[in-house]
């Protein structure tokens, strides 16, 4: 599928680790990030069209099933060359734009701040399973349906994401220019399913099992 998707061609020169879907610009439509890096840095010595350090790979979902590579601006995150290990996605400094921590090996991660213009709306969810269920607490298992018009997005909260590596639980939806949420459906691990209604966008908000939205 990669090929067909526009992805495949271009990656052929990287070695990827650490992969990850994000909506990077809250379009409504998830983006691909991929963290690379060459097994052998002897590559550097010969010819053979790779290198041991490589740039982070940034892809925009076109929405028609093919992405586009997001060209890298000079001086920017997605033009240094590292040997990346492992990526991992959230939302460091709380401004609703997802980031990214590549971790390399021999030396220090490398944080990639999202500064996207412009971009669409946004909305976070911590969901918290109930103890006295069979839900685990930390929710690992949980469905989120979430519907804005004709758009309906799922995500799934999961243990572990790429290699060696963990993303924020926290399930983050990009809204594009939608600025009410239709409505959000949770199908707990335990076989709930729960209809919560949010009146706000650009938050996190945080459901926990049986009870709706949490007070703050």
């Amino acid at each position: 599928m990669s090929f067909q998707a526009g992805q495949g061609e271009v990656t052929l020169p990287f070695l990827g680790w650490g992969t990850a879907f994000l909506d990077y610009d809250n379009d409504c439509w998830k983006d691909l990030i991929v963290a690379s890096g060459h097994v052998y840095p002897a590559v550097d010595k010969y010819q053979w069209g790779t290198s041991y350090r490589q740039q982070p790979l940034l892809f925009r979902n076109l929405g028609t099933g093919r992405f586009e590579r997001v060209s890298a601006a000079p001086g920017s995150g997605l033009a240094v060359a590292i040997p990346g290990r492992g990526l991992a996605v959230g939302d460091l400094d709380g401004d609703g734009l997802l980031d990214v921590v590549i971790n390399n090996i021999d030396s220090a991660p490398t944080v990639l701040r999202n500064v996207a213009k412009p971009s669409g709306h946004w909305i976070e969810l911590r969901l918290v399973g109930d103890p006295a269920s069979k839900s685990p607490r930390d929710a690992i298992g949980a469905i989120a349906y979430l519907t804005t018009g004709k758009v309906c997005q799922r995500s799934d909260v999961v243990s572990g994401g790429s290699y060696a590596s963990q993303n924020d639980m926290r399930l983050h939806f990009g809204l594009g220019g939608a600025t009410r949420i239709d409505k959000l459906e949770v199908k707990w691990p335990d076989g709930l399913k729960e209809t919560v209604n949010i009146s706000r966008v650009d938050t996190v908000v945080t459901v926990v099992e049986g009870k709706g939205l949490a007070r703050k």
